[in-house]
């Protein structure tokens, strides 16, 4: 089953009345937003993981996630923690290194929220993908059933298969995805 199938399954008409609430906008707005950073969160993984500095700090954070994806309802109730910056620019700075940017700026065009309630969502978002890629990357087992090396490609391929469930995205996506560097074997 494919990454962004299994977050829709965690992300029912309840979680998304209560990202609607989170944001302040109609549950409408808020699936359609959803709709479009899931596919760019995913994007934004696999830009950063292809960098070599990147791999390790989106290892890292699917990491400290597993578990996250039990417990979908208290980390939307939760709202977006703070994005605290630093030398590592917060959880998103850190998962999506120089591709933040572009992937709010996707998030916003493609949903039409503005840009505190874009960076919100993504916030609100990403540990709920963080969590599901460590239960597919762990399988319940401590060990990874993705090898680091293949972890770009393992999401560029998710990324992928979002974009093609989003096609609302697909240009923007593709933006992000076009900065990914194919990895040469």
């Amino acid at each position: 089953m494919a990454l962004i199938d299994m977050i829709q399954q965690h992300l029912g008409q309840n979680e998304i009345q209560q990202i609607a609430q989170q944001l302040g906008v109609d549950p409408t707005v808020a699936q359609t937003a959803v709709s479009a950073a899931v596919p760019m969160i995913l994007g934004g993984l696999a830009g950063h993981a292809s960098q070599p500095e990147g791999k390790e700090a989106v290892q890292q954070a699917i990491a400290t996630h597993e578990g996250v994806a039990d417990d979908v309802t208290s980390v939307i109730q939760a709202g977006a923690p703070a994005d605290v910056s630093g030398g590592g620019g917060g959880l998103l700075g850190r998962v999506f290194g120089q591709h933040r940017e572009t992937v709010q700026q996707g998030v916003q065009q493609a949903s039409g929220i503005d840009s505190e309630k874009a960076k919100k969502l993504l916030l609100m978002l990403s540990p709920i993908v963080l969590g599901m890629l460590a239960r597919r990357q762990f399988g319940g087992q401590n060990t990874p059933q993705v090898d680091s090396g293949q972890l770009a490609g393992t999401l560029r391929q998710e990324a992928q298969a979002a974009q093609q469930q989003a096609p609302h995205v697909g240009g923007l996506l593709g933006k992000v995805l076009g900065m990914v560097e194919t990895p040469r074997s």
